[in-house]
């Protein structure tokens, strides 16, 4: 899964301007959202329209694929765990130590990532565009508490905790092996050689295991000192305009090999916060996917203040919940009817695949949970229709940047194109 919000300090960048740090491109489609001359479509899980019939991306995926895949990888890392103790169970007393030491990381990152996605979905509002409003509205919590560390870096309910280097990585494994390698030696005949030298390489595993875990000593410790805080749930509501979306491409060489990915990452001012940002951050699967996903919701916040009918986004909201354990109740209903000779195969299937708890795990996170925040008062104030009177206009800036792209387009111009790009640095002038 992936947490869509966090703060962030991260300089805001002129629509159209192309930048490279620290290995990662981006490319700035707004402040000033024109529109790129994309074929506004979504095909990502976490683009919804909620009871109100404003468009909003949840921190979710709905999509019970991915959530099958995330149960199989924990009832994975829990398998390794059990079998790991069943194997050396002739040997328990030799392999103890290496043995504690793995289930406290394969367990401990279990558990909190169970505990992390809970408190996210119930606190954690989708972000929500208004296009009466002209704005996006978001949930910030202010005074929250210590970001819990990371091994190799992880969205934590507190914010993104950034991974150990790789040197404190490598530091924590050879201390663990050369602990269990000194343990062995004390198990040796007594003789005063292996305890010797078991004994120096306990300490040396020791040492060398104390620099990953410091970072914890460090958590617990200022977690233990630190007065209880209560958390201070913000909502806020930032116009459009004023938002800044880029979209970020990672090519690199990770443990597991090359990898790419995009990120279309919407960073949103936070009132009385000069050095943080709040960000909004969906993995799309390519460049154009990135662009046509904006343009979606550019064309959404232009054209949609009469209701999403009249924009590109009208057919999510003839979408039915496919996630819900209803939707899983009728699938098998329509099976069933369909091809009742396959259906007692097709049931053992799904039986098999967990599909059942991916509809229960999904349910409870867009739904049951998050209901207590969505019914407060400030959000239904936001998501109430307003007069015509009251709809917030868009800039004169944006009208006129738009009418001249659009005339570009129309003789054969690309977003990318030079002359395109000379109209946003206009309107960078201009603002």
């Amino acid at each position: 899964m992936n947490e869509l919000a966090q703060s962030e300090n991260t300089p805001m960048m002129s629509c159209g301007q192309k930048v490279k740090i620290n290995g990662i491109e981006k490319l700035a489609l707004s402040p000033l959202p024109v529109t790129n001359n994309r074929q506004p479509i979504a095909i990502t899980k976490f683009i919804s329209v909620n009871q109100h019939g404003l468009l909003a991306l949840r921190s979710v995926n709905s999509s019970i694929g991915v959530v099958k895949l995330l149960f199989f990888s924990r009832i994975f890392l829990m398998g390794v765990i059990v079998s790991s103790w069943f194997i050396f169970s002739k040997m328990l007393l030799v392999f103890l130590p290496l043995l504690i030491l793995s289930t406290l990381l394969l367990g401990g990152s279990l558990y909190f990532d169970y505990i992390d996605g809970m408190k996210s979905a119930r606190r954690t509002l989708p972000a929500i565009f208004n296009p009466q409003r002209r704005g996006v509205f978001f949930s910030w919590i202010s005074g929250g508490g210590l970001i819990r560390p990371s091994l190799f870096g992880a969205f934590t309910s507190e914010g993104y905790s950034q991974g150990m280097p790789d040197k404190v990585i490598l530091s924590g494994f050879l201390g663990a092996i050369l602990i269990s390698l000194g343990w062995t030696m004390w198990l040796r005949e007594n003789q005063i050689f292996w305890f010797i030298t078991g004994t120096i390489l306990i300490l040396s595993g020791t040492f060398l295991l104390y620099f990953p875990l410091k970072p914890w000593f460090t958590y617990f410790r200022q977690l233990r000192a630190q007065p209880r805080q209560t958390e201070q749930q913000q909502f806020i509501g930032v116009p459009w305009e004023q938002v800044a979306v880029e979209l970020h491409h990672l090519s690199a060489v990770s443990y597991i090999g090359l990898r790419t990915m995009y990120t279309l990452n919407f960073i949103c001012p936070l009132p009385g916060e000069t050095d943080k940002k709040y960000l909004i951050s969906l993995p799309v699967y390519s460049k154009e996917e990135g662009l046509s996903l904006f343009e979606l919701i550019r064309d959404y916040m232009e054209h949609g203040a009469q209701g999403i009918e009249q924009t590109a986004a009208a057919k999510l909201q003839t979408e039915t919940a496919d996630y819900t354990r209803a939707a899983y109740r009728q699938k098998m209903q329509e099976m069933r009817r369909k091809n009742p000779l396959f259906y007692p195969l097709w049931r053992l299937w799904n039986i098999v695949t967990l599909r059942y708890w991916a509809h229960w795990y999904l349910e409870r996170d867009l739904d049951v949970l998050p209901a207590q925040m969505m019914n407060r008062e400030e959000v239904v104030n936001w998501c109430q229709p307003l007069p015509e009177s009251e709809w917030q206009p868009m800039s004169a800036e944006l009208q006129e940047a738009n009418q001249r792209v659009r005339a570009l387009y129309a003789v054969g111009y690309q977003w990318e194109s030079e002359e395109v790009r000379s109209v946003l640095q206009d309107y960078v002038q201009v603002s």
